[in-house]
């Protein structure tokens, strides 16, 4: 990459980051407040049953749409290499990607948010926060290379 291709990429990498740390910002608020409100259901519930495999599933849509994120993130990486500036078209279709792809990886995160409430352990919760973290990564707005 050029010089010029990071610097070209800051806005990409501050949203990344703002998604990250809101990740974790909303996992300590639903933390704090089930420990502070208690679960919504006190009883059995069906969905603790069927925690992980609500979690495992969530994490389909996040995989199968990065696909399309890698393909935007490679196109505008050729053009910037290129051009020495991206085309502001196919910046913006990598912005919109990069939104939708976030909001994929809190799926998991949500149906942890889901088991928690109805009185699940905390285990399951935090391990999907794990896993939507590691999704977020796959998201990263930047190459190795």
């Amino acid at each position: 990459m050029s010089s010029a291709a990071p610097l070209a990429r800051q806005g990409l990498i501050a949203a990344w980051v703002a998604q990250m740390i809101g990740t974790m910002v909303l996992a300590g608020a639903v933390m704090i407040f089930v420990r502070a409100a208690g679960p919504l259901s006190a009883g059995e519930s069906d969905w603790k049953k069927y925690a992980m495999l609500g979690i495992l599933v969530g994490i389909a849509p996040a995989l199968l749409y990065l696909r399309t994120f890698k393909a935007r993130l490679d196109a505008d990486d050729e053009v910037v290499r290129a051009r020495g500036a991206p085309d502001p078209g196919l910046r913006a279709a990598l912005m919109k990607s990069l939104s939708i792809g976030g909001a994929l990886c809190e799926i998991p995160m949500a149906m942890g948010v889901v088991q928690l409430f109805f009185g699940g352990e905390t285990r399951w919760f935090v391990g999907a926060t794990l896993i939507t973290i590691a999704l977020r990564l796959s998201f990263r707005p930047f190459n190795r290379r």
